[in-house]
C-alpha cells in the first residue's frame, strides 16, 4: 500500500531525461565516432531517415492512434549500443510524458508510432546524450543509441476525458469538478474532514494502469490529510459504500508530485493527468 501517493506533498532522473545524469567531474571514456554505422544503416531496407537524422524501422505495424505532443505514453523498450550491449530494458510497462525534457530521438520517434506498434529507433548522438552520457552505463560520448520500443497506450487529454466522462448517465459532477459514480450505496455513517477512515482503494490512470492500491490490508488515515478530490469523495460516502472517483489535477496534486514518487508517476502528475480511484469505505472512526 502506497498511501504517500494520496497524501499531499522529487522527481527522480530517468534514463530518457537529457543532461541530468552526468557528473562533469568524472570522465566518460574516450569519444566514439559511429557515423559509418549510421550511413550503412540508413541504406537498409525498411529504414526511414527523418529531417533531424533520426532513423526508424517499423517492426510491427498497427492501426492505433498516434500520441500527441505532451501525452503520457506507456511503453516497453530495450536500449542497446551498436555492438549489441544492452544498457536498459524494461521488465514492465514504463511511462513518461512526451516533452522536450526527454531525449530528442525518443521525443520525435514515439510521436511517429501508433498504439500497438513496435519500432526500432536508431538515434544519432546529437539526438541522444551527445557528449554527456549517463554514468553507470557503457554509453560513450558520441554513441549511437538503438531502441526497440512498443507503444502500449497513452493517456487521453485530461480535459477531453473529463468532458466525455461527465456526459455519462451514471456520473455526477460536484462544484469543485470532482466526478464520481456510485457503484454500491452504503448505510452507515459519513466521515468529516477530521474523521479517521478505514478503506480499500485502487488508483488507476485513464488507461486502466494501476499506480497505487491499498493491497492486502485496508488503508487507515485521516480524511483531511489526503488529496482534496479524494477527501471530498470520501465525505460523500457512507460506511459500506463503494464509489468510483475521477479526480482532476487541480483537486489532486495540482501538478506537484508527491514526495518519493516514481519518475513515471511524477511525469503523469506534472502533465495534469486525471486520477481514478475505486474506493470502498469500510469504517468511519472518531
Amino acid at each position: 500500500m502506497k498511501l504517500n501517493y494520496l497524501i499531499l506533498p522529487v522527481l527522480f532522473a530517468a534514463l530518457f531525461i537529457t543532461g541530468c545524469l552526468s557528473d562533469p567531474g568524472n570522465p566518460f571514456g574516450e569519444p566514439v565516432d559511429e557515423t559509418d554505422f549510421l550511413e550503412e544503416n540508413a541504406q537498409k531496407e525498411g529504414v526511414t531517415v527523418t529531417q533531424s537524422g533520426l532513423q526508424y524501422r517499423v517492426l510491427e505495424e498497427s492501426e492505433g492512434e498516434n500520441p500527441y505532443d505532451g501525452a503520457v505514453v506507456f511503453v516497453e523498450y530495450e536500449g542497446r549500443l551498436i555492438n549489441g550491449d544492452v544498457f536498459v530494458r524494461t521488465t514492465q510497462l514504463d511511462y513518461f510524458a512526451l516533452t522536450e525534457n526527454i531525449l530528442s530521438g525518443i521525443y520525435e520517434g514515439v510521436q511517429l508510432m501508433e498504439v500497438g506498434s513496435e519500432y526500432e529507433l536508431v538515434i544519432p548522438s546529437e539526438l541522444g546524450y551527445g557528449d554527456n552520457p549517463p554514468q553507470g552505463t557503457s554509453i560513450r560520448p558520441g554513441s549511437v543509441l538503438i531502441f526497440d520500443i512498443t507503444l502500449d497506450s497513452f493517456l487521453q487529454r485530461p480535459n477531453e476525458f473529463l468532458a466525455d466522462n461527465a456526459e455519462r448517465e451514471d456520473v455526477q459532477v460536484t462544484e469543485s469538478g470532482l466526478q464520481y459514480r456510485v457503484i454500491e450505496e452504503g448505510e452507515g455513517e459519513s466521515p468529516g474532514a477530521e474523521s479517521q477512515v478505514r478503506v480499500n482503494y485502487t488508483g488507476t490512470f485513464t488507461n486502466g494502469y494501476v499506480f497505487d492500491e491499498s493491497g492486502n490490508a485496508p488503508a487507515i488515515f485521516q480524511v483531511g490529510q489526503v488529496i482534496p478530490g479524494f477527501s471530498e469523495g470520501l465525505q460523500l460516502m457512507n460506511e459500506g459504500a463503494v464509489y468510483e472517483l475521477f479526480v482532476p489535477s487541480d483537486i489532486g496534486y495540482n501538478q506537484n508530485p508527491p514526495q518519493g514518487a516514481s519518475p513515471g508517476f511524477a511525469n503523469a502528475i506534472e502533465a495534469g493527468s486525471v486520477l481514478i480511484f475505486e474506493v470502498e469505505l469500510l469504517e468511519v472512526g472518531s
